[in-house]
């Protein structure tokens, strides 16, 4: 049974978040957003009122005296986007934060457990740190610096920002399980030539800095700081097939901030007095590799005592154009390992080893060899019919993956590269001196730390396949702040992939702060003049077309409807506004899209099996009605009534374009009628009620496997062929052609031992590619039967409608959100079923079981009354929090699906 937690008679709340993070150690803003979750035993448990308190002394909070902010009594039923009303808060600065919630019966809760979040430095003027490089641009710097700590501290806070990669060391120890870090952005201005794409750089710029806590390190006494810096992005000159995209030489900003016992504070900068020198990675190229000279080792580097006196001075370099900002978003970290599942040698002598599953990573190396023993080690996806490595997949063999690692020869010798990550499943490793062991060779799988929130399963396995292979792809390409393409052979944040997984992410893990920090990418990408949106944010070339820029509007929704940021909303208001203008421009009757950019190209609806026949108009111009549409529900949220309503007359408009040039009533079909066609109008609402059953019968045979149908849509309308037919109540019809183990379909991938999703329905090119992904989320919404209800916003309503009559015998699905913890787990038995349902409090469930009848309803075990408990209105049945079991029999009567 899907239990809540006992035993909370009186509302609780937990889970304090700001900012969307638990206890943030440096926010960007004096106006912090605040949510919660609640406890609560019982049925029908919700939220009516709330009191939220700060003050910048737990001590105050207790006695609730000298408040920075004191919300008083608010009745509100939300636990989330609640914006601090306070006096001015200071940079650099802790606050404590406590809630109280009111239930149902407006009875007082419980109060929170104290939670505190901390300030950035919120102004440029914050910064008198000065930003500094090495003298000769060469591998990975070091610096150091040596400071004394005079009395104990109460709290010291690291501020780093780097131009690059960075890491923070003290005393010889690394702060913190962050990797590839600080998060990548449009640092700065720059020159780029030979861009593949055109594109004038006329968006805005961010850089992000990130907060270590030091307290218990920096003890009184003598201590050392270290920073070693790489490459990243910043400096990225491998792969220029995109356009010459770097920046300049990387370089560091450190701001610590000491603030001792007796009230008095120090800051530590980062100046020329640091000293500097080449450390032993004399090599780091994101989309190549890194290498590393053990021989080059300083041992004691970042230790008290370590004569330094042949070091240099670090050079202070100019400061980038970007703004400052508070990293939040969720940073790499090793996440897990893979031991190979199996080895063997190639006709040179190498090894190659098989992890097994295809990851975002690198290999934790352990060797005995002798002093400038150099080993290589060379990365791939796939194998070649040779079973040696195959890299077309990765981007073929101009851009080989590969680390050196120089031994020192000194015994035991374990390396792992720092600034570099690469795509794969199967390693080769050359230059090792005898057989290698267990322990040679360790998959590290590394990714953005983001938190799991959903679960899907059911009685098909190749389904649960499916599930994993979109987990592993969207994990796996989750990296510095931005969802990537693919691991290896781009690594770009294409905005189109990106947006069409989103609900698919959003269902599986925590994706507010992500998706927040990649907004803003996407927003600084943006011509300021013209409104133009990329298709990759940060900007690092590559085509597309509306379907991508379309990014900025659908993601600032859909983080509204998931999370209830309605900050968000208003922060870009401005710039969805200007994309949508930008759009309008792109025709020549105020509807039908035909060009973007000068002398650019469009993709349509990319990746289509066989060859691209449906015209892009009619990709680019449904994108141009969705943006309108959502542009109208969003200015009316933001209460911009006028905005809303002349977005909703525009979208009318285009729909009507988009029937006059895309509709052919003779031959009942858009366009083509082929590759998706009729399903971008579908999902406008647009085809004419008159002929709409014919041209769904039409469909429905035309997709039909036993037909001859099968999938021929891309990364757009694959999804709205899906959802079509679960509309259509033809949920087992959308599965036959998923499942085929036939080209094309999802199915064919499982057949061919995939372990992440293919670029291709046909198996070229990347075989690490989530965009296909969107499958997961259409499984939680339609085979599990979890779906939030169109008007609601931050789950707070949720419809539960499993397909009973599929041919799946059960399914279930969890998922967190942020109001609680839903779950639904049903089971069919011949005629019988059986339906488990978890609603948190302050949650609601509108169950929808139309054709079925003997219907009994428990909660924990107590029946509940028809009538009395609950009501069933059209086959629908509304409840409130609390843990049910319902039980029924299905009429033998076919019923049409619910929408």
């Amino acid at each position: 049974m899907l239990m809540l937690l006992e035993g909370v008679d009186r509302i609780l709340p937990c889970e304090l978040q700001c900012e969307s993070v638990t206890k943030p150690l440096a926010i960007q803003t004096d106006r912090p957003r605040f949510s919660w979750r609640l406890l609560a035993e019982g049925r029908g448990r919700r939220q009516t009122a709330y009191r939220v308190m700060v003050a910048d002394q737990p001590e105050r909070l207790e006695a609730g005296e000298g408040l920075c902010w004191d919300s008083g009594k608010t009745y509100s039923d939300h636990t989330f986007d609640i914006v601090y009303g306070g006096s001015r808060l200071d940079s650099a600065s802790r606050y404590y934060w406590r809630v109280v919630a009111w239930d149902e019966e407006d009875r007082e809760g419980l109060p929170s457990e104290i939670s505190a979040y901390d300030t950035g430095l919120l102004e440029r003027t914050d910064w008198s740190a000065s930003w500094i490089g090495a003298p000769e641009a060469s591998g990975s710097p070091l610096f150091r610096r040596e400071i004394d700590i005079e009395q104990p501290c109460v709290r010291a806070i690291a501020y780093i920002a780097c131009l690059g990669y960075g890491e923070l060391y003290v005393d010889g120890a690394k702060a913190g399980e962050r990797v590839l870090d600080p998060h990548w952005s449009d640092y700065d201005d720059r020159t780029i030539e030979g861009l593949l794409y055109p594109y004038q750089d006329a968006g805005l710029k961010s850089v992000y800095y990130v907060a270590h806590d030091l307290t218990a390190e920096l003890t009184p006494g003598r201590h050392v700081l270290g920073l070693m810096v790489g490459n990243g992005w910043y400096r990225q000159t491998a792969r220029t097939v995109e356009g010459q995209m770097a920046y300049g030489i990387p370089r560091v900003l450190l701001q610590v901030h000491l603030h001792y016992a007796d009230g008095s504070a120090v800051r530590i900068l980062t100046d020329e007095t640091w000293r500097c020198a080449p450390g032993p990675i004399v090599s780091d190229q994101l989309f190549v590799g890194e290498v590393y000279d053990a021989r080059l080792e300083q041992p004691g580097w970042c230790e008290p005592g370590f004569d330094d006196s042949p070091w240099a001075c670090a050079q202070e370099l100019p400061a980038p154009s970007g703004r400052l900002r508070a990293q939040l978003s969720p940073a790499d970290q090793a996440r897990g390992t893979l031991r190979p599942i199996r080895r063997w040698t190639d006709r040179e002598g190498g090894y190659l080893f098989d992890l097994g599953q295809n990851i975002s990573g690198w290999v934790r190396l352990c060797v005995v060899a002798p002093r400038g023993a150099r080993i290589v080690m060379r990365f791939a996806e796939e194998l070649g019919d040779d079973g040696a490595l195959d890299y077309d997949s990765a981007g073929g063999v101009g851009q080989i993956q590969r680390d050196v690692y120089i031994a020192k020869g000194e015994g035991v010798e374990r390396y792992e590269p720092r600034f570099v990550w690469h795509g794969f499943r199967y390693v080769e490793v050359t230059g090792l001196v005898g057989e290698p062991t267990d322990d040679t060779v360790l998959g590290v799988v590394v990714h953005a730390a983001v938190e799991q929130a959903g679960e899907f399963e059911c009685s098909d396995e190749r389904l649960n396949r499916i599930q994993e292979l979109y987990r592993w792809s969207q994990l796996t390409n989750l990296h510095s702040g931005v969802p990537s393409d693919c691991p290896h052979r781009e690594r770009l944040g294409y905005t189109g992939d990106g947006h069409v997984t989103a609900q698919a992410a959003i269902y599986n893990f925590g994706m507010a702060a992500f998706y927040r920090k990649w907004i803003q990418d996407i927003a600084d990408a943006q011509h300021q003049a013209t409104g133009f949106v990329p298709h990759t944010a940060p900007f690092n070339g590559g085509g597309g077309g509306p379907g991508w820029g379309s990014a900025y509007v659908i993601l600032c929704w859909q983080l509204y409807r998931a999370y209830g940021d309605r900050s968000v909303l208003e922060a870009h208001y401005e710039g969805m506004a200007r994309w949508a203008a930008y759009l309008r421009g792109c025709t020549d009757d105020g509807c039908i899209v035909v060009r973007e950019e000068p002398g650019s190209w469009c993709l349509g609806d990319w990746c289509i099996p066989g060859e691209l026949e449906l015209p892009e108009q009619v990709v680019n111009t449904y994108f141009h009605a969705e943006v309108n549409r959502l542009l109208g529900q969003i200015a009316h949220v933001l209460g911009k009534t006028e905005d809303g309503l002349a977005y909703e007359r525009r979208f009318a408009d285009i729909c009507r374009g988009y029937n006059e040039a895309f509709l052919d009533c003779k031959r009942l079909q858009y366009s083509i009628g082929r590759q998706g066609a009729d399903f971008f109008a579908y999902a406008l609402g647009c085809v004419p009620e008159d002929i709409e059953p014919a041209i769904r019968q039409r469909l429905l045979t035309q997709y039909s496997l036993s037909q001859g149908g099968a999938i021929d849509t891309g990364i757009f309308g694959t999804p709205l062929l899906l959802e079509a037919l679960a509309d259509w109540g033809a949920i087992d019809q959308a599965l036959e052609l998923a499942l085929s183990d036939e080209y094309p379909g999802y199915g064919y991938m499982l057949r061919q031992g995939a372990t992440t999703l293919w670029e291709r329905w046909d198996g070229l090119e990347s075989h690490n590619h989530p965009m296909f992904g969107s499958i997961s989320a259409w499984m939680f919404e339609r085979l599990a039967g979890l779906r939030m209800c169109e008007d609601a916003v931050a789950f707070g309503r949720v419809r539960v409608q499993p397909p009973l009559r599929s041919r799946l015998a059960s399914a279930r699905a969890t998922l967190s959100t942020i109001r609680g913890r839903y779950a639904v787990w049903w089971e069919r038995v011949g005629e019988r079923f059986v339906i488990e349902l978890a609603v948190p409090p302050n949650g609601a469930v509108e169950l929808v079981l139309p054709g079925v009848y003997e219907l009994k309803v428990a909660e924990r075990g107590e029946p509940l009354a028809e009538g009395v408990d609950y009501r069933i209105r059209s086959g629908r049945i509304a409840l409130g929090s609390g843990d049910y079991r319902i039980e029924g029999r299905l009429t033998g009567e076919e019923v049409t699906a619910v929408r």
